[in-house]
């Protein structure tokens, strides 16, 4: 009885795991986002893309500002969050390429400590999807009980249910 309690917690438990994952990672790319898209923001990143050669730097600075509120934004309410996942890694992996690997691990010293950090949650939304306390989770019921492929190509899917269905 105990063994098949414990069994059940864990299972509930493992179901809402991914939150604190998309609550954490969500809220700091939306931060760091949002701080991008104000006039200020957007010329200090313009201006530092251009120091780092990197070319046209203010539609870079651009995309990457909203490349991170949107997918700081899809991660906190748990909508395509794979894709949002995806998109926090090539972000990170750039900044680490370009700005921190020749810093070392310390943060302290500009290093890419912070930058692995969220690496490690995004392949933990990109592995694990969005969990249950999700919108993912919400619409699911009305997308049908079989999930697969094969439900992309019925006509009783909606096209937005058939994109949450692909954006996890």
């Amino acid at each position: 009885m105990a063994v098949a309690t414990m069994t059940a917690l864990e299972g509930q438990l493992a179901n809402h795991s991914a939150l604190p994952l998309r609550a954490t990672l969500g809220s700091t790319m939306l931060y760091h986002g949002i701080s991008k898209l104000n006039r200020e923001g957007l010329e200090q990143t313009s201006q530092f893309f251009e120091n780092l050669g990197l070319e046209p730097a203010r539609a870079l600075a651009l995309a990457t500002a909203w490349t991170e509120t949107l997918a700081g934004a899809l991660a906190l309410l748990g909508i395509g969050t794979r894709v949002a996942a995806l998109s926090i890694l090539v972000t990170q992996a750039v900044a680490i390429a370009k700005v921190h690997a020749s810093k070392g691990f310390d943060n302290q010293k500009g290093g890419y400590e912070f930058n692995l950090s969220l690496i490690a949650a995004a392949l933990g939304l990109l592995l694990s999807g969005p969990g249950n306390l999700s919108v993912h989770h919400t619409l699911r019921p009305h997308l049908g009980r079989r999930w697969g492929l094969g439900l992309l190509h019925r006509k009783s899917v909606s096209p937005l249910g058939r994109l949450a269905l692909l954006l996890g």
